[in-house]
């Protein structure tokens, strides 16, 4: 009897063992078909579109310069409602020709310049004369924005979150250099032109322009508000030049 009932533990122990050594076999063949199973990478970016019939595209790099940012005076209160960030990485400005007519500020669409983390956002902006421009406030003590440039003069007055002041119509060429009364620290610059072709560039100078019309232009390159150099192309229909201007920092202050 005891014999028999040994064997009979022994055989099932021995299936057991079988059927555990199958399970855990199965858990890495498993793992393996998913490691090597084929992953689909994202497709390769198309090829940039032909310029729009008759135009042409301007496309390159100019420089950047640092831009010196006045410190903060104080954090305005307890962080983080309070607290004063950083200004937007320095950028510059490309635009092509000039001449055109100012649009119909009654159908252009505003641009916005923001009061955020106690800075402009964006700190350059470029609109074409007549464009509207409001300066909402987006954080939770008073702003006062204001300008004193020759290209416009005008002066908001204290206003909070919520108390949107009207928008103001740029409607003369040249640079407008924008403060807040109550922060110091704050500082942007708008700069209107005469053209529809225009362009801020990113942190690293890359700009792309397009829609502009064949010919000889003067290509002016914004790099400060002391800073202005002007180059000149000649743009064929259909065609999309690409150029490198990161030496304009070097050419003779306009």
């Amino acid at each position: 009897m005891n014999s028999r009932w040994l064997a009979a533990v022994a055989a099932v122990a021995v299936v057991a063992l079988v059927s555990a050594r199958a399970s855990d076999d199965a858990v890495p063949a498993a793992a393996q078909s998913q490691a090597v199973a084929p992953v689909q990478s994202s497709p390769a970016p198309a090829a940039t579109a032909a310029p729009a019939a008759g135009t042409a595209r301007l496309t390159g790099r100019v420089p950047v310069l640092p831009r010196k940012s006045l410190p903060a005076i104080k954090d305005y209160g307890p962080p983080p409602a309070f607290k004063v960030d950083a200004p937007d990485p320095p950028v510059s400005a490309v635009w092509v020709g000039s001449g055109a007519p100012a649009v119909d500020p009654a159908s252009a669409t505003p641009a916005r310049i923001e009061q955020r983390g106690y800075q402009f956002r964006p700190t350059l902006t470029v609109v074409r004369s007549g464009t509207p421009v409001v300066f909402p406030n987006e954080d939770q003590l008073y702003h006062s924005v204001f300008s004193k440039s020759q290209a416009k003069r005008f002066d908001l007055g204290r206003f909070r979150k919520g108390e949107e002041p009207p928008a103001v119509v740029m409607d003369t060429p040249g640079l407008v250099q924008l403060f807040c009364e109550v922060h110091e620290h704050m500082r942007a610059n708008l700069v209107v032109v005469d053209t529809p072709w225009f362009a801020v560039t990113d942190a690293e100078g890359r700009f792309s322009i397009d829609g502009i019309a064949p010919g000889k232009h003067a290509v002016s390159i914004w790099l400060s508000p002391r800073l202005t150099v002007t180059r000149e192309v000649d743009l064929a229909a259909g065609q999309s030049l690409e150029v490198d201007w990161t030496d304009a920092a070097a050419e003779p202050r306009k």
